[in-house]
């Protein structure tokens, strides 16, 4: 295979990959903004002086924790399947390159094939033409020895008085 044709096969199979990749953590990147939103908010929440207010800020800021931590664990699971399922593509994605590699392979091996082929064709036509040429020549050349064969007999059985 030449480079030209694996340059072409892997910038295919490259905008491939990135265009999956890029669908498949769009949803993961928005609830990452989301996460990063909610922990922000967590960190400007300060409690206010009277005790009750300071103990329902405290249980909201902590239900707000909890919350948060619960959206990084599904994150994260989240996260590990995606980059099982990227990992996934990514292989079949390369089995497929593969295949085609080797199709391509073929088809060049067939090329060369068909070559050597046609060359060998080519060179028979032309080994059987000079045969023709030969057999040709050495009809020609036989019909010309019979002519002078036929023409010295022809002299020899003249009478010797017409030769004079």
């Amino acid at each position: 295979m030449n480079k030209q044709t694996e340059k072409i096969v892997e910038a295919i199979a490259k905008s491939k990959v990135e265009a999956e990749l890029g669908e498949e953590l769009y949803p993961l990147k928005n609830q990452l903004a989301q996460m990063q939103s909610t922990l922000s908010q967590l960190q400007n929440q300060q409690p206010s002086s009277s005790s009750a207010s300071w103990n329902q800020s405290s249980v909201m800021q902590n239900d707000q924790a909890n919350q948060l931590l619960n959206q990084m664990q599904q994150f994260r699971i989240q996260a590990q399947q995606q980059q099982q399922q990227t990992f996934q593509q990514l292989q079949q994605t390369i089995q497929q390159v593969n295949q085609m590699l080797n199709s391509v392979s073929q088809s060049i091996q067939s090329f060369n094939v068909l070559n050597q082929m046609s060359q060998q064709i080519e060179k028979s036509q032309q080994q059987l033409q000079q045969m023709s040429s030969q057999q040709q020549s050495g009809q020609m050349m036989g019909m010309q020895q019979q002519n002078m064969q036929n023409q010295q007999q022809q002299n020899q059985t003249q009478p010797s008085w017409q030769t004079h």
